[in-house]
Order: structure tokens, then sequence, then C-alpha cells
């Protein structure tokens, strides 16, 4: 898992009074709001004595630990300890990790590491229909998979499984051709052309308002892109209507991960169709998981020649290697180390505050050389 990276920690409309309690990266985190609304993700583990603060409540602009009452602000640091009164100087000590959160595309990020505000990766402004209600009909899912964020993204960008895994893709042939990667800065970049399937094939959802007399190729653009975790997947079809599935991946742990998904259709833009389309989306999901949830080792390999790529791999081989490239760039928590040691003993994520030094009671997760 990688860290200095910006995550996909809820949907904004999602975090309101109450806070919550999110899971990323391995670690606990509680997010919520401020007096005047602004979104705050604090290390979940109070430094007093590991109560979990999204299971306390917020007081004014601070969040309060369930267990002894302290306050933090969103910043951090502690403000007040209830049992020792008013007068208590509060120790410089009494402090948990704070993270940069953001808010984009309908989701609340969260900066997990350590790197100044300089030096940060910018999440890409891929979605420009974001917003766009003339044209675009969006609606959104969210889904949780038992499976490493790797092993679920290489699935995203492969195109071989299609004609076998999906209902969707039974008129594809098995023998597919080769589209070139593009590899980019942070992720790639594909471009890929299909031939149209026949009419009475081509609606596994609410039949479409209209479809034209002559159909051409289907055209269909992927980009993935490792800061956030997204895959854009972009379809102008032959049929004459359009559709973009972008979809946020969220590593849980090393074994779990969290998606987001929005949906933009330029088609049957009323809302009665919106439940048609989350239930076709969602079962070709489901085709997914039935494979990828079974894929072994649940990691992906330490080593690539540990796996035999093929012609129609490029994309997937190109994804693993942008992770391993980013990984040792921003740099990549060792999961088997940490496996051993939540055992006994608090880890976090290192927090921007975390590289001016200080005293910390928690200590951070443990890191592999880049």
């Amino acid at each position: 898992m990688i860290i200095n990276n910006w995550y996909a920690a809820s949907f904004a409309d999602e975090l309101t009074d109450p806070p919550k309690l999110v899971r990323m990266l391995g670690c606990d985190f509680a997010l919520f709001r401020t007096e005047d609304g602004a979104a705050a993700c604090l290390s979940n583990i109070c430094c007093h004595r590991g109560g979990s603060l999204a299971h306390g409540q917020r007081v004014g602009n601070c969040i309060q630990c369930p267990y002894h009452g302290w306050q933090y602000a969103a910043d951090g640091f502690v403000q007040q300890i209830p049992p020792l009164g008013d007068a208590v100087a509060i120790p410089r000590r009494a402090r948990v990790d704070s993270y940069p959160v953001q808010e984009k595309y309908g989701l609340l990020w969260v900066f997990l590491g350590d790197m100044n505000e300089q030096e940060r990766p910018v999440l890409s402004d891929s979605l420009s229909v974001y917003g766009d209600t003339e044209n675009w009909r969006m609606c959104r899912l969210q889904r949780e998979w038992n499976v490493n964020w790797v092993r679920l993204n290489e699935n995203l960008v492969d195109t071989a499984h299609l004609y076998l895994v999906h209902s969707f893709g039974k008129h594809l042939p098995s023998k597919m051709n080769i589209f070139p990667v593009e590899v980019t800065e942070w992720g790639g970049h594909i471009l890929q052309t299909f031939r149209p399937p026949d009419p009475k094939d081509s609606m596994a959802i609410d039949e479409v308002e209209q479809q034209p007399d002559e159909r051409q190729e289907s055209h269909v653009e992927l980009t993935y892109d490792l800061i956030g975790i997204l895959h854009k997947n972009s379809q102008q079809m032959a049929s004459g209507y359009n559709q973009i599935i972008w979809d946020v991946c969220t590593p849980i742990d090393a074994y779990h991960t969290r998606h987001f998904s929005l949906h933009f259709r330029n088609f049957n833009k009323s809302p009665e169709h919106d439940e048609g389309m989350v239930k076709a989306l969602r079962y070709g999901l489901d085709e997914d998981a039935a494979v990828v949830e079974h894929v072994r080792p649940r990691l992906t390999p330490a080593r690539q020649n540990m796996d035999l790529f093929v012609a129609t791999d490029d994309a997937e081989l190109s994804y693993r290697r942008k992770v391993d490239e980013v990984g040792r760039r921003l740099g990549r928590i060792d999961v088997h180390r940490m496996d051993e040691l939540v055992r006994d003993q608090a880890l976090v994520i290192p927090s921007p505050a975390r590289a001016e030094g200080g005293n910390w009671g928690h200590a951070s997760v443990p890191l592999l050389d880049s």
C-alpha cells in the first residue's frame, strides 16, 4: 500500500454531525465536521488510553473521545481534558495525527502521508462532466471487495476477460485485438475499438430511447491514475449513446478494498432509469467479484516473473509496473511487518506534522526501503 497519496474516504454528503469511522491502509480514522462544516480527519486512536474517537461526538469544533472526554481539535491537538479541569496545562504530547482533507467530485479525499503541501501529488481534473446535469445523468454506488486493491485495479483495465466473465461481453470474440498502452507520469492510457453487438444483445439495462439504423465501431478509452487510485472508462458507443464509468479504489487494508463508482450517461436521463442502471452496474461487478476475489495469492507476487504474462496482459502489466514505480517514489507500507506489529501496539500513518519532529505517542507504520 502506498502512502503520501490522496484516498477517497467517504461520499461527502454522508458525513454529517456524527463522526464517522473509516478504515484505510490498515489504519482507523475519525472523520468529522467542525461547526462551520469543514471536514477533518484524525487518527482514530486516542493518545490517552486508546479510545475510538469516531465513536465519540462532536463538541463545538472538537471531537470528544467517548472514554474520558478528551477533546481534539481538527489539527489533532487536545484542547480540553475534563477530568483534570480547565486550569491544567495540557501536555504537548497530547495530540494525534491530523490529515489534510479536500472535497472533490462529491467525495472526501484524505492525504495519508507526511509530505509537505508543496511536494504532494495533485488529484487530476479528469472528470469534466461532473456537475453537467444538462448533458449527463449521474448515479453512484459503493461496495467493498474481499480483494487487494492492485488485484482489483488490474481487473478494471483487463479486457481479455470480458467475453467470458461478463454477460454484456458475450458478443465479443475470445480472440481479442491488442491495444497499446501509453504510460503517463502517474498512470496509463489505452484507446480501444470494438465492433458493435447485435442490437438485441446490447441492452442489459432499460431499453435505450433511440437506436440508429446504422452502427459503426464503438470506442472505449481507459485511463488509470495512481494518484487517488482512479480508473476512468469512457465509452462512445456505436449505438449513439455514451457513458463514463469513473471508479475510485481505496485500500481498506492489504486484503480488502472500498470502491466508489460514479456513472454518467447521456441517454435515458430521467431519474426513473437510475435504479435499472445501478442494478446493471452491480450485476457486472458481481460477475467480476465471483472471479477476482478467488485469485491467489491474495497479494500480487513479489516478482513479476512469478506470473505468466502474455500479449493480452499489457495493460495489467503496465499497471503493476506503475504501482511499483509510484510506490518507490512516494513510500510503501511493509504490510507483512505491519501484520506482526499491530498485535500489541497502535500504528498510524505518519501525518505532515510528523515531518516537523516532536514526541508522538503512537508509532508510524513500517515502510519498505525504496
